[in-house]
């Protein structure tokens, strides 16, 4: 999908669309499409609500085309954006099941519920999400046909179109990883990929082996991966493009998680391979970064590995010592994320030497128990670094809901024989895990988002196909970009 600025209707337009004002007849740029509107459609009264999507055939000049109209209202604030995502998902489903291929997207900078750049910016990072598909092992594949969006404007948008198609494009290489099955997202297939991105978009990738990884001192990230004939990768991402300290970012990034000997249940190991949703996450943001040339510094680092079962694996029972030096009583060998993420954001600390930490990661059936596919948990202690991504919510789409962290949670992670306990003692799981990393923050600050729940879509629904959403690519682009 390619988007371009225009300043009049192409001649070979197939396919027409037009927001408007749901109670009011839409007006056209081009007295032709104005005449075939009205030809066709004038003398009916507009019946619509605010986000209702609806299409007809009519006739232009010598042929006939496709007319998308949506239903829209400005003035609904707050609730505006999301209604204006939803019908272009919408619209986009529309757009495939018409086979459009020259689309005229007319009147676009007539709407006013927000900043032109901005609205262009999301129009272009949801549009394409439509024409996702997953179907690289299926003999029958979707077959969405390239579509060229032509938008109409009286002021220069182009960039802010460029900018969110990048957006649109992070997700999708989000989407891609979480999608894989396991057999072929290994831990170094991960590190080839994410190489390949790096030269691809622009951005310094370097990629540690065990070797490296046990003369760092990360034994609780290795102890994870011990059962896996496939080896740990330390994944190390860099992009420099300001000035200043860089900001950090890690994913989680079980490339596949059994449980390791405390094993889950059949009927939810199918999508363990997606446990390296917040691996995915940081990847597909790095590259829209990169791609967007933010002036900005950061690093990012995925802890990769394999939770498999074998005689070589790490015990319920065993004690773990991190690259921090704390030592760590497993409880559970099914809770790994935090023994892997614990050393990588130790190694981002001490040798990357970045100014603050947020942390993306599947990381707890508690979470995704609580909150469903909605929102995710996030806990900080920083109210700073909590307010800039609820700040960004309604611009990324993205839900977060603040877990507590009172201190007598603390004691549910302390164990009787080492410094820390792996699991929790008394119930509260998601908040457990997060104060879990926030034992290895040293003094900067920190942030942990779990994201199990809404990095997979069980159904195809609302322009979303089912499989792996990306969640998270726009929450650190927007982090980032500030």
């Amino acid at each position: 999908m390619n988007f371009k600025m225009v300043t009049s209707c192409p001649q070979n337009v197939d396919t027409v669309v037009r927001y408007m004002k749901y109670d009011t007849a839409p007006t056209f740029s081009c007295p032709a499409l104005q005449e075939a509107y009205e030809t066709a459609l004038g003398g009916d009264d507009p019946d619509f609500k605010a986000g209702d999507v609806k299409s007809y055939r009519i006739r232009l000049e010598d042929h006939f085309i496709n007319l998308i109209l949506v239903g829209f209202d400005c003035s609904l604030k707050e609730k505006a954006l999301p209604i204006f995502r939803k019908a272009t998902l919408k619209v986009g489903v529309l757009l495939n099941e018409l086979k459009s291929k020259v689309v005229f997207v007319d009147n676009f900078t007539n709407l006013h519920f927000m900043e032109k750049d901005e609205i262009a910016r999301q129009f272009a990072s949801t549009l394409p999400l439509c024409d996702y598909a997953f179907d690289k092992y299926m003999e029958k594949k979707a077959g969405y046909t390239d579509k060229e969006i032509c938008v109409f404007a009286n002021e220069d948008i182009d960039a802010a179109l460029t900018e969110g198609a990048n957006i649109a494009k992070g997700i999708c290489i989000a989407r891609d990883l979480v999608n894989e099955p396991a057999e072929v997202l290994t831990p170094a297939e991960l590190a080839n990929r994410t190489a390949a991105f790096g030269k691809q978009y622009g951005f310094e990738v370097e990629v540690f082996d065990k070797a490296a990884c046990k003369e760092f001192g990360m034994n609780a990230f290795l102890a994870v991966g011990r059962a896996s004939v496939n080896e740990p990768k330390l994944i190390v991402m860099r992009y420099n493009g300001g000035e200043g300290t860089a900001k950090g970012v890690i994913g989680k990034g079980l490339c596949y998680d059994s449980g390791g000997l405390f094993l889950k249940q059949g009927a939810g190991m199918a999508a363990m391979k997606g446990d390296m949703a917040g691996a995915a996450a940081v990847i597909g943001a790095m590259c829209s970064i990169a791609m967007n040339r933010l002036p900005k510094n950061v690093v990012t680092v995925v802890a990769a590995c394999e939770n498999l079962v074998d005689g070589a694996g790490y015990r319920n029972g065993d004690i773990v010592h991190t690259m921090a030096g704390k030592s760590v009583f497993v409880a559970s060998t099914d809770a790994e994320g935090r023994l892997t993420l614990a050393d990588a954001m130790t190694y981002m600390i001490r040798k990357e030497q970045v100014d603050s930490i947020i942390e993306l990661s599947t990381l707890t059936g508690s979470c995704a128990n609580f909150f469903g596919n909605v929102c995710c948990g996030v806990l900080t202690t920083d109210d700073e670094m909590y307010s800039k991504i609820e700040a960004n919510s309604d611009i990324s789409g993205e839900k977060y809901w603040r877990l507590p962290y009172y201190e007598e949670y603390r004691e549910f992670i302390k164990s009787d024989i080492a410094d820390l306990y792996n699991s929790s003692s008394n119930g509260a799981g998601g908040v457990c895990a997060g104060l879990f990393l926030d034992e290895f923050r040293e003094d900067k600050p920190f942030m942990h988002l779990d994201i199990a729940g809404v990095t997979f879509a069980k159904n195809k629904e609302n322009g979303y196909p089912k499989g792996g959403t990306g969640f998270g690519v726009k929450t650190v682009y927007n982090y980032i970009k500030g």
